[in-house]
């Protein structure tokens, strides 16, 4: 169990870092538009990564096999999670992208069983089924429409972090976690590059603040916390990984209160509340053992 507690650090500490990042967002969108953003973190992500492999005069490639996963899981994962979380948080706020963020455990089991063969037992489903009555509610909690759209895409996101998931556990065993996020981040960067047309305004009033949330978000959230958690899929299971982004909440609804200042409302914490309740009630109920790459 000792040797196993390496893997679950890993994922707590960048779920915590995740959990942050929404905060450094909304810090960034006093220069930045979202799209940009998006490009901008992961520039310099790759930069410092493509730094870091010179030092080590590492020039390792992807292993056989890997190449489908490893494509899929950055343009699921990482270029369209990423544009879809930053466009959603110029509309919701952090503490609803937190706690909608509850329910990603839930969602990745139900992506599990419509498309990885998962098998769930009636515990699992009714978890689910909770899981699910909460996160209509915190959708709707918005006061304003354009608060709900946000709230509808941060959903969305939670179904492409569920195949984020499962598609890494296919990479072949033994690949090098470094080498896997740095071509991860080396595609989504590709894939960003067009998707800044979509935008009208770009940059306006540069802050010292906003500059430190980019590098934050670059450097600590992208690099750092996507090789943490690769890192700890490594040794757990995608169910139980995607169980521990409970904690996000936690740390969200904390971090957006001292720092951005926002209110939680009744509804969110009742919508919250459900949606952590209907995954600790039904998570781990597989009916098989779940493979260690997949399906």
């Amino acid at each position: 169990m000792m040797l196993r507690m390496k893997y679950y650090i890993s994922l707590i500490t960048a779920i915590f870092f995740w959990s942050a990042s929404f905060i450094g967002t909304k810090i960034a969108y006093q220069s930045f538009s979202p799209l940009v953003l998006c490009l901008i973190r992961f520039v310099i992500a790759c930069i410092f990564m493509t730094l870091i492999r010179l030092f080590r005069k590492d020039h390792r490639k992807l292993p056989e096999g890997a190449l489908k996963p490893v494509f899929l899981s950055a343009i699921f994962g990482f270029t369209i999670y990423y544009a879809l979380e930053n466009i959603s948080l110029s509309y919701a706020t952090a503490v609803n992208a937190s706690l909608i963020q509850a329910s990603y455990p839930a969602i990745t089991a139900l992506v599990g069983i419509l498309f990885f063969h998962a098998r769930l037992n009636r515990q699992g489903l009714l978890g689910i089924l909770i899981s699910i009555i909460g996160v209509v509610i915190l959708t709707g909690s918005g006061f304003r429409s354009d608060q709900i759209i946000g709230n509808i895409l941060l959903v969305i996101d939670g179904f492409l972090w569920g195949f984020y998931n499962y598609i890494v556990q296919t990479i072949p065993e033994g690949s090098d976690t470094f080498t896997i996020t740095y071509y991860q981040t080396l595609i989504a960067t590709v894939f960003f590059i067009p998707m800044i047309l979509l935008e009208n305004r770009m940059f306006t009033n540069i802050t010292v603040s906003s500059v430190s949330a980019v590098l934050f978000l670059s450097m600590v959230c992208t690099v750092l916390a996507l090789l943490l958690y690769n890192y700890g899929l490594k040794g757990v299971s995608a169910n139980t990984a995607s169980n521990m982004m409970n904690l996000m909440p936690v740390f969200g609804v904390i971090l957006s209160a001292l720092i951005l200042k926002e209110s939680i409302q009744a509804a969110q914490i009742i919508g919250g509340l459900l949606a952590v309740i209907g995954v600790l009630y039904g998570s781990g109920r597989t009916g098989r053992k779940e493979k260690k790459n997949g399906n």
